[in-house]
């Protein structure tokens, strides 16, 4: 379809008022520049990293002895943990994560001082674990009845 738009006060000889026509190519066009601003001013998120009630990305310090992480209680006292979690101190092996929050994709960072890697799952790896390098990132999404997809 095309678009009309009249301008009065056109040419004096010209009889009747100027026409411009726009067609569905250049209101796409037009569109897409409107869309490329918005895009402009949006930004990726950004986080607080730390242990603070506010914190977007919660440093959940491990041991050799931790290898769970409740999601709705190992973060800040009497909040949920945010989705991103930054894994700090010697964690090895697997790590069992259970109670996490349907519809959340959950970033996992691997900051440990050990070199070797983790295993992220859900309690008994039923649906899928991620492998995550020293300094790596792994995300995991949380489906219905707080079944923690990984893979």
């Amino acid at each position: 379809s095309c678009f009309f738009f009249f301008f009065s006060g056109g040419p004096k000889w010209a009889s009747r008022p100027l026409q411009v026509v726009w067609t569905a190519a250049d209101m796409r066009f037009h569109l897409s520049l409107c869309a490329l601003s918005f895009l402009g001013c949006c930004r990726a998120a950004k986080y607080l990293i730390g242990t603070q009630e506010h914190s977007g990305a919660y440093e959940v310090q491990f041991d050799e002895d931790k290898q769970t992480l409740d999601l709705s209680k190992d973060c800040y006292p009497g909040k949920a943990c945010p989705p991103v979690i930054v894994m700090i101190g010697r964690q090895v092996g697997t790590i069992e994560v259970s109670n996490c929050h349907e519809g959340v994709m959950y970033t996992f960072i691997n900051k440990g001082e050990l070199d070797a890697g983790v295993v992220i799952q859900h309690e008994g790896g039923l649906y899928g674990a991620k492998g995550i390098p020293q300094f790596g990132v792994g995300t995991c999404f949380c489906y219905k009845e707080n079944n923690l997809m990984c893979g």
